[in-house]
């Protein structure tokens, strides 16, 4: 039986997250270039997000699961999200009417977290080269850097297309773009963490995003604010 049929008959009203954490990749600091994920990192976004899924489900005859369990789909590109309800027949479609809603809201409901700014010029100013790794699609990925002042502060700004529809294929290109000395990535689910591992390099997940408890485990180390973060970074560098 296909993992993922054309026709969902029967919708799931949760949403399960699956994951079983590999051997957890550790390096000592200090690493560079810095990796960050978008959504749930460095962009307050569930809102937004969540609206676009639920209203995108209901188009397609699909009610769709609480809001708090629709948070646990941010993360994988849209269409990996929507196929567990809508099925393989109809998920061109529906993800080209998610990008609709997307670009209909513009930057509604969605900011930066307000420590980011601050953190990306600090780590900016200690010579660190860094880039964006999401699988936002590739032009709203650029779009929102410029929008939110963070496009000063990355030498590669990395997106999703037709030949990165996954979160290792988008960490790929940036560390081809930036070189990996000692690459680190900073996100908040597991695709960051699986993806960054496909690469061989490790992780750090932030907890002001939208992972369920049991992701961390396949994380570096978590840091739960900025000083958190910048003490990792630019302090002794070491793992406890």
């Amino acid at each position: 039986m296909s993992e993922h049929p054309d026709v969902v008959h029967n919708p799931p009203t949760t949403v399960e997250v699956d994951y079983t954490p590999g051997p957890v990749l550790k390096t000592e600091g200090p690493w560079t270039p810095l990796l960050w994920d978008m959504d749930g990192t460095l962009l307050d976004s569930a809102v937004a997000i969540v609206r676009r899924l639920r209203e995108t489900l209901l188009h397609f005859g699909v009610t769709p699961p609480s809001d708090d369990q629709l948070k646990f789909l941010i993360g994988p590109p849209t269409g990996t999200s929507l196929l567990r309800f809508i099925g393989t027949a109809r998920i061109d479609e529906s993800r080209a009417y998610y990008r609709s809603l997307s670009e209909r809201d513009g930057l509604k409901d969605q900011q930066l977290f307000p420590w980011i700014l601050s953190t990306l010029k600090t780590l900016h100013e200690a010579g660190i080269p860094m880039g964006v790794a999401t699988s936002k699609p590739q032009h709203e990925a650029e779009r929102l850097c410029d929008a939110y002042g963070m496009t000063p502060y990355f030498t590669a700004i990395v997106g999703g297309n037709e030949e990165r529809k996954d979160k290792a294929s988008v960490i790929a290109e940036v560390l081809r773009q930036l070189g990996n000395d000692n690459a680190l990535m900073i996100g908040d689910r597991f695709y960051d963490t699986d993806g960054a591992a496909l690469n061989g390099i490790p992780t750090v997940l932030v907890r002001w995003g939208y992972a369920h408890e049991k992701e961390f485990a396949g994380a570096m180390a978590t840091v739960s604010n900025e000083t958190e973060l910048l003490e990792l970074l630019l302090g002794s560098g070491e793992v406890a």
